[in-house]
């Protein structure tokens, strides 16, 4: 016991806490945020069955929540070494009379509650999160890397600002990539074998269910990648999101033999011309660049002139920088990690 939890109780949320964690995410967090309106898209991401991932910190004499800390599951593994988390909201009231760096302290709990091996996050903020994971954590911080494989046939760009269309060619693949769209989790199940992948964080079926053939919102395409033998070595998640009369394609995660991506660059063409996508991206921290490049990828640098949007609800036509903080090196990180990929902007429930 330290001093910390004389003036707090600090504990895991329960179903009972919803409400007030939704108040506090609207009072302290961001007016109107859909966190704080939308309680079923709450429920999904933060209720897992009698769990609520929240760590939370509540004063001991007025009975006010006072801190809290959201985290996501990547797993619903029990395995120590295998369960990873991604942190999610994080805020404490500054107008109160609070023991300073609570905040630090619920981070530091979620160890103990959980027993995770990991506790990784995109989307950080520079200003705040970024410096307190490497002060407090001894965190790694990077930058996300955005690829686009452009579409440069097109006559007009509503989405995109393209002042430059050169672009970067495929490479004829000796042994051409396949790609399989699975329609259910019992698809994936038969044909591909989650448990031989060693990766960090660590994803499972649950997890691959949960998060792209149900979610309450957004449709995704799970696909799965097919060498010559028709073995299937990965998945790829994709979301196509419709703006200002157009289309593009993201490339949301990505688990399993990475070398396969670089198989697929006839697969994107298909893709692109198709359902004339302006362009297809792939925001990702860990992935081997060689094999995006080979795929007809290039890569979105600081000095790049064409602007690839991120945000769509309200869309932003403007380049975002992701930052992402982890502690072992090869964590990868794709757009749907943690909170990145999700709806801003639903009616209220």
């Amino acid at each position: 016991m330290n001093k910390y939890d004389e003036k707090y109780e600090i504990r895991l949320a329960k179903h009972s806490d919803i409400e007030n964690i939704m108040n506090f995410i609207n009072d302290h967090w961001r007016k109107g945020h859909i966190m704080a309106r939308d309680r079923k898209l709450f429920e999904y991401e933060y209720v897992d069955g009698d769990n609520v991932n929240f760590v939370i910190a509540i004063d001991k004499e007025t009975r006010l929540i006072e801190g809290i800390f959201g985290f996501l599951n990547c797993s619903q593994t029990t395995d120590v070494t295998k369960k990873d988390i991604w942190g999610s909201i994080w805020k404490v009231v500054d107008n109160h009379h609070n023991i300073p760096f609570l905040g630090v302290e619920l981070a530091r709990r979620v160890f103990a509650l959980t027993g995770c091996r990991t506790q990784i996050g995109n989307g950080a903020n520079p200003n705040t999160t970024v410096p307190l994971r490497r002060m407090f954590f001894g965190d790694k911080v990077a930058k996300m890397k955005q690829y686009y494989y452009l579409n440069t046939e097109m006559d007009e760009y509503r989405i995109a600002l393209i002042k430059d269309k050169s672009s970067v060619d495929f490479k004829i693949a000796e042994k051409e990539t396949v790609l399989v769209k699975f329609k259910s989790i019992d698809d994936v199940k038969k044909n591909f074998d989650i448990e031989s992948i060693d990766a960090i964080p660590y994803k499972d079926y649950w997890y691959i269910n949960k998060r792209f053939f149900n979610h309450p919102y957004y449709k995704y395409n799970v696909y799965g990648l097919q060498d010559e033998n028709g073995k299937t070595g990965a998945l790829m998640m994709t979301r196509s999101v419709k703006c200002n009369g157009s289309q593009v394609l993201r490339i949301v995660d990505y688990i399993g033999d990475q070398k396969l991506f670089s198989g697929l660059g006839e697969e994107f063409e298909r893709l692109i011309k198709k359902h004339e996508y302006e362009y297809i991206d792939f925001y990702t921290l860990g992935f081997n660049e060689e094999y995006i490049l080979s795929a007809g990828f290039k890569l979105r640098t600081d000095d790049d002139p064409n602007v690839i949007p991120n945000y769509f609800e309200p869309f932003v036509r403007e380049n975002v920088d992701i930052w992402a903080h982890y502690k072992f090196d090869g964590t990868l990180f794709f757009k749907a990690d943690g909170d990145q990929d999700r709806p801003n902007q639903i009616s209220k429930t």
